[in-house]
């Protein structure tokens, strides 16, 4: 993809030095107010052994557990490999803003841009704990995407999913679950999901993340326009991230056979189907998983 030298979004809440960026995961120091509050618990325990011990190990689980539970890579960060991985979700970024802003003012309408925040290990979000296990997510209280940027080494090492518009869809897929917010889609499905049974709840929530996929091609179909950002085997590299993350191929993966009922974001095949799909047609009422 050409992005070098090219505009980035200024709409991003970049966490990185205080989520873990030197690696590890682990959290930043206590505050003062916290120390000073806890003082009359841990004065105690400095008397003795015993006490000693326990905050020895308090003090690890402390700064390791987020580590051991999955809140963060064991791998040292490369500050300036991270900062390159960086600008480029930055300039992605800014490409679904001009993208979406111009398909919505054809529409007569504006588009509010969601925040992007970038972090590593850990952070908060509107809903609730964000850690790199959970992928890359929109949150839909607070209209802020989550993007931990160890997660697009886990595609390319655990998935076979490498290359930049592998992550740009990645992206584009969580910016089209803001197009449905703004849209009003989230919210009707959430009051659907609250009217069915018999895991029909998971067959709604694959029909929105399919219209995600579709969303994201429509952002290609016209990145590629405004911007001509595609290099040879770009989109290649998006339908492979794609058919990668299926839900049956990872449930293979993990388990070595898949359950269609227990889906939440699609096959392999319908994954790439529909994003293919928004890049062909560019129309976003090509892109209607519902009916």
């Amino acid at each position: 993809m050409k992005w070098r030298d090219r505009e980035q979004s200024r709409n991003v809440d970049d966490r990185r030095a205080s989520t873990g960026r030197s690696g590890g995961g682990g959290r930043r120091l206590p505050s003062i107010g916290t120390l000073m509050f806890l003082w009359p618990l841990i004065k105690p325990l400095l008397r003795s052994k015993m006490g000693l011990a326990v905050l020895g190990v308090g003090a690890a689980a402390y700064f390791l557990m987020p580590s051991i539970i999955g809140g963060g890579s064991s791998k040292p960060v490369d500050p300036a490999k991270d900062d390159v991985q960086a600008a480029f979700i930055k300039t992605v970024m800014a490409d679904t803003e001009k993208v979406w802003g111009k398909i919505f003012a054809q529409a007569g309408e504006r588009y509010p841009a969601p925040v992007l925040v970038l972090y590593r290990g850990g952070t908060h979000s509107g809903c609730g704990p964000a850690r790199s296990g959970m992928g890359p997510f929109y949150c839909p209280e607070d209209q802020k995407v989550y993007v931990d940027l160890s997660f697009f080494d886990d595609l390319k090492r655990k998935h076979g999913a490498g290359g930049d518009f592998a992550q740009a869809y990645v992206l584009a897929h969580e910016i089209g679950h803001h197009v449905q917010n703004l849209e009003g889609t989230l919210d009707k499905v959430q009051i659907a999901k609250q009217r069915v049974r018999g895991g029909q709840e998971n067959q709604l929530q694959v029909m929105v993340e399919l219209q995600a996929d579709c969303y994201a091609g429509v952002w290609a179909h016209h990145a590629q326009k405004q911007f001509n950002i595609l290099e040879e085997g770009d989109l290649e590299e998006a339908l492979n991230a794609a058919v990668s993350i299926g839900d049956d191929r990872l449930q293979k993966q993990a388990q070595g056979f898949a359950i269609p009922h227990t889906f939440t974001h699609g096959t392999s095949k319908q994954r790439a189907e529909w994003f293919a799909r928004g890049v062909k047609s560019g129309m976003l009422k090509d892109c209607n998983t519902f009916r």
